[in-house]
C-alpha cells in the first residue's frame, strides 16, 4: 500500500448556495415526479378501453381518459385508417402527451393541421373518430364491429 503524499478537495464555491441548494430541490422534485408519472404510463400501455352507450364514447385511461357525447360525434366520419398509408393523420406534434415507441398518448397535432386525442399502439390497426372540436385516434382489433355499433346508436 502506497502513502497518500498530497490530498486535496475541490475549493467551494463562494458566495452564497442558495442556486445549488434550489437546482438539487428542482431535481428531485422532477425524479419524483417521473417515479409517480411512470406506472401510470404503464397502466395506461395494458388498460386504456373504449366503450360505446347509447350516449357516449368513453375511454378509460390513467392519465387521457375521456366522455365523448354521441352529439359531439361525426358519426359518418368514422372510419379505419392504416396510418402508415394514411399520411395525413400522422403525428406532427405532440402537445401535451406521451410519445414512446408503439406507443402514443395523449394531445398531439397531425399532419393535417388538426388537434387530435391520440391512444395508438399499432398504426396498422386504427379508428379515426372524428369529432365537433377534435379527432380521436385509437388503435383496435374490432373497428368494424365499433362502426357498425355506432351507427346503429344514431
Amino acid at each position: 500500500m502506497e502513502n497518500v503524499l498530497f490530498f486535496e478537495t475541490i475549493i467551494q464555491p463562494k458566495g452564497n448556495n442558495i442556486i445549488a441548494i434550489i437546482s438539487v430541490l428542482i431535481l428531485i422534485i422532477i425524479l419524483v415526479g417521473l417515479i409517480i408519472l411512470l406506472p401510470a404510463v404503464f397502466y395506461s400501455m395494458r388498460n386504456t378501453s373504449l366503450s360505446l352507450t347509447n350516449k357516449e364514447i368513453i375511454i378509460k385511461s390513467a392519465i387521457y381518459g375521456k366522455k365523448i357525447p354521441l352529439k359531439n360525434v361525426i358519426i359518418d366520419g368514422i372510419k379505419k385508417i392504416n396510418m402508415n398509408e394514411d399520411n395525413e393523420y400522422n403525428i406532427s406534434i405532440r402537445t401535451n402527451g406521451i410519445g414512446l415507441p408503439n406507443f402514443k398518448l395523449g394531445w398531439m397535432r397531425l399532419k393535417n393541421g388538426k388537434k387530435a386525442l391520440v391512444y395508438l399502439t399499432d398504426r396498422n390497426s386504427v379508428v379515426l373518430i372524428p369529432t365537433n372540436e377534435y379527432l380521436i385516434l385509437f388503435s383496435m382489433e374490432n373497428i368494424d364491429e365499433f362502426i357498425q355499433k355506432i351507427k346503429e346508436t344514431n
